[in-house]
């Protein structure tokens, strides 16, 4: 019955319709027994009545939605990492019963529709707020000082190294960077080549800060260290490893910050004349869907993806109580792209 109302369920239930209202709403402290909740409730499922979903969040001063907001200045859905959170996110709200809704910072960054303003509208329940490699510290700080002044329940991803007292989920890209240059050091490499994203972004210094410590813990000079800026970019990346081969004829080897640049540096390198991994090594951070696709498999450092997105879903539900920082362990997942030194 498609005009089916409360008034129709109330009369075929003998009921008010003040009761349907508190059953539907599932009203706290109503004085509704559970025989008449039951007859109320068999009355809709026989009429199949689908309460207005408006009417009943305002009745009950929930959306039921999680915001999901994200500070991006490209399109989002391009962006392999977000796509596998998303996907946790996702599977936690439905087993929930709760809806996902989009928010996207979009080009004018500063000047869209800021936090504060989706919480003061009540557009949802929480926030998960995904920061990128682009977030400044000055937005993601402003951000928090303003959620903390409303108590606002939020979940922090990716790209914070602030203090403050939030809950977080990431990752230690220091050492995970550490884990990459020390792999290719342990196969005998010296001469290991960096091309990171863009020098502009905070989590670049700490991928070059990782780089550079595991040389030194090895007791290999600084000299040979070698950096250039590809600003995840494919056709950067190609003509900076080009570069660098002809101006570094020594390098055996290439630690790349960006899973865009995996593939053009591996062209770049067959297209020098040389080949990889007999002539040179390739470790990309992070993995991708294609990394093991591409001929040969590049060796790369794998994010739990996934089991982030999961976990700060099921973080932000759980709401109050202590402050958690997560720091997610990431595996060195070895393929074909890497081997030991070849001697000369």
């Amino acid at each position: 019955m498609k005009d089916m109302t409360l008034k129709k369920v109330a009369e075929l239930a003998g009921v008010s319709h003040t009761t349907v209202s508190l059953v539907i709403n599932n009203a706290e402290g109503s004085r509704v027994s559970q025989r008449t909740r039951e007859r109320v409730l068999e009355t809709i499922r026989r009429l199949d009545f689908n309460p207005n979903l408006t009417a009943k969040r305002l009745a009950s001063g929930k959306t039921n939605s999680i915001g999901l907001f994200i500070p991006f200045e490209m399109p989002i859905f391009r962006n392999y990492t977000i796509i596998e959170m998303v996907a946790g996110i996702q599977d936690v709200l439905n087993e929930m019963g709760l809806d996902l809704v989009l928010f996207s910072g979009g080009r004018k960054l500063y000047e869209d529709r800021p936090i504060n303003q989706i919480v003061r509208q009540k557009a949802v329940d929480g926030l998960l707020i995904f920061n990128t490699r682009y977030t400044t510290q000055h937005f993601v700080n402003n951000y928090i000082k303003n959620l903390n002044e409303l108590k606002f329940n939020f979940v922090t991803l990716h790209y914070y190294w602030g203090k403050a007292e939030i809950n977080y989920v990431g990752v230690d890209y220091e050492n995970d960077a550490y884990k990459g240059v020390t792999h290719l050091i342990s196969l005998g490499h010296r001469k290991v080549a960096l091309i990171a994203g863009t020098s502009k972004a905070t989590v670049t210094s700490k991928i070059i800060k990782g780089y550079k410590r595991a040389f030194k813990d090895y007791n290999i000079s600084s000299e040979v260290n070698i950096i250039s800026y590809a600003d995840y970019d494919y056709q950067m990346a190609y003509e900076k490893t080009r570069v660098l081969l002809k101006n570094n004829p020594s390098i055996t080897s290439f630690f790349l910050g960006g899973y865009e640049m995996g593939p053009a540096c591996l062209k770049a390198v067959k297209d020098s004349g040389l080949s990889v991994p007999e002539d040179i090594s390739i470790i990309c951070y992070i993995d991708s869907e294609i990394m093991p696709l591409l001929d040969p498999p590049i060796t790369a450092i794998k994010w739990p993806y996934y089991d982030m997105g999961k976990t700060a879903a099921e973080m932000l539900i759980r709401g109050g109580g202590e402050k958690k920082k997560l720091i997610f362990e990431t595996e060195l997942v070895v393929r074909g792209s890497t081997s030991k030194v070849r001697k000369s």
